[in-house]
C-alpha cells in the first residue's frame, strides 16, 4: 500500500475543518490560526492578513516532514513576530542537516504559542486503506470501519 504523508499544516487544516463534525456532535474547538510560508510568500504582507500574529507569542518550525526537529534546533518557541521573521531568514533555502539527511529548507508553520509541559504534546497519524481509517496517536488508536465512514460521508 502507497502512503502520502502531508505537511503538519495541512493535517490541522484538515482536523479543525472536519473534527467536530464527524464527533457524534460533540464540540471541538480545534486552533486553526496557522500560516504555511513558502519561498513565494510575502512575509511583509502576512501581518496584514494575520493581525494576531503582531499580538501573539507564536511557535515557528519548518514544515517539511522532518522528525526530531526539537533535537535538531529546529523549533523557535515563544517568540515575536519580527523574531519570526528573523528566525526564517537565518534558516530558508539553507541547508539542514537532521540525522543522516540533508535537504534544503522552504516551507515553514507558524502558528500560536501554547504554554505546555512535554507530558502534554500528543502526535497524531491517520492512515485510510480500502476498510477502514486508522488513527494514531500517542495514546490510543482507534480503527473505524471505511463502510461506515462512506455513508456518513455521502
Amino acid at each position: 500500500m502507497s502512503a502520502k504523508a502531508i505537511r503538519e499544516y495541512h493535517g490541522k487544516k484538515l482536523l479543525s475543518r472536519w473534527l467536530s463534525s464527524y464527533s457524534d456532535s460533540k464540540s471541538y474547538d480545534v486552533e486553526d490560526r496557522a500560516i504555511l510560508i513558502t519561498p513565494s510568500s510575502v512575509i511583509a504582507d502576512l501581518p496584514a492578513e494575520n493581525p494576531w500574529l503582531l499580538t501573539t507569542k507564536l511557535v515557528v518550525k519548518p514544515d517539511q516532514l522532518i522528525k526530531r526537529r526539537g533535537k535538531a534546533g529546529l523549533l523557535g518557541i515563544n517568540k515575536t513576530w519580527p523574531e519570526v521573521v528573523a528566525w526564517i531568514q537565518e534558516r530558508i533555502g539553507k541547508e539542514q542537516k537532521v540525522e543522516l539527511v540533508s535537504g534544503i529548507l522552504d516551507n515553514f508553520i507558524v502558528e500560536p504559542f501554547v504554554p505546555h509541559a512535554q507530558s502534554d504534546e500528543y502526535y497524531i497519524c491517520l492512515q485510510v486503506n480500502q476498510y477502514f481509517l486508522l488513527i494514531f496517536n500517542s495514546i490510543i488508536i482507534l480503527i473505524i470501519d471505511c463502510c461506515f465512514l462512506t455513508l456518513t460521508l455521502t
